[in-house]
């Protein structure tokens, strides 16, 4: 990946992925709620009053193309909610909280042979060693999962974008400060775990990228799903049990909260990665248990 490039997948950082909710996602596929979908209307006292979209970070066009019922739903919105803000302060925030600030540098961190590992990894993607030393464990891990971009458009931002265009409000469900912070919060150990399994696995990735573009355009949250339990075995497996509940579970519940004045008022469209919407602690259980009936749309 050339360096020019690197800004764009920074950028995209400012969204968990699709595949880190997939490393952390722990449902049972046979019992799961929702499985199948990825838009869906929400209705209150028989009144729809917004709409929940699944997306994913791909620039495929067949993802970047809304499909018919999704762009009339987001078309007759008056307002986008999505997972962060992505103005341009958030972005260099974002950035910002991907870097070591205790005088360390990366080499301090990690062992030798790692280390080296992870400098060959990166130079691939355009980052230099020089600049590699001031990154903290888990922003490699997560810089080296992302998948390639050639453009720096991905469905969400694609969204955000036609959003301002239509002069839509637009807001986000969380702050970066929060989302830094499911990874902050990690102990070192755990982050230094997270970008050896990165590591391992980085020949298997554009195989599981297809698996999850696959999926998602068929609207086959299990498929996601089912995917994400192959990906838990392993060396990460405790790490992500452990790490399910802040980074689903609890994001869901802050998001649904956050979510409730916006639908009193109505016209909403929010838009968040595709493994938020199924399960018992899914977003779409959540709505449907405060009393909203969820009709799928697409």
């Amino acid at each position: 990946m050339r360096g020019s490039r690197l800004p764009q997948r920074l950028g995209r950082l400012l969204i968990l992925c699709v595949l880190v909710a997939a490393w952390t996602l722990n449902l049972n596929a046979a019992e799961l709620p929702f499985a199948q979908g990825l838009l869906f209307q929400i209705e209150r006292g028989g009144d729809p009053v917004g709409y929940l979209f699944g997306t994913i970070h791909s620039e495929d066009k067949r993802v970047l193309v809304l499909p018919e019922p999704v762009e009339q739903a987001f078309i007759h919105s008056s307002r986008l909610y999505v997972e962060v803000d992505m103005a341009a302060t958030n972005l260099l925030s974002s950035m910002a909280g991907m870097l070591l600030d205790d005088g360390r540098v990366i080499a301090d961190i990690l062992e030798p042979e790692l280390y080296r590992e992870t400098v060959v990894a990166a130079a691939k993607l355009g980052l230099p060693e020089v600049a590699l030393q001031h990154y903290k464990p888990w922003a490699l891990a997560m810089l080296l999962s992302l998948p390639p971009s050639e453009t720096g458009q991905f469905l969400d931002l694609v969204l955000y974008q036609r959003a301002q265009s239509l002069s839509m409000e637009v807001a986000g469900l969380e702050t970066v400060r929060e989302q830094l912070d499911l990874f902050d919060s990690l102990p070192e150990s755990d982050q230094v775990t997270l970008l050896r399994d990165a590591l391992n696995n980085l020949e298997q990735l554009p195989t599981i990228y297809q698996a999850l573009l696959d999926h998602y355009l068929k609207r086959d949250l299990q498929g996601l799903v089912e995917i994400n339990e192959r990906l838990t075995e392993g060396s990460v497996a405790e790490l992500a049990e452990r790490f399910q509940i802040k980074a689903i579970d609890e994001r869901n519940q802050r998001m649904v909260n956050r979510l409730e004045a916006a639908l009193v008022k109505g016209g909403v469209f929010v838009a968040v990665g595709a493994l938020h919407l199924p399960g018992e602690q899914g977003m779409l259980r959540l709505l449907e248990r405060r009393g909203y009936r969820i009709i799928r749309k697409y």
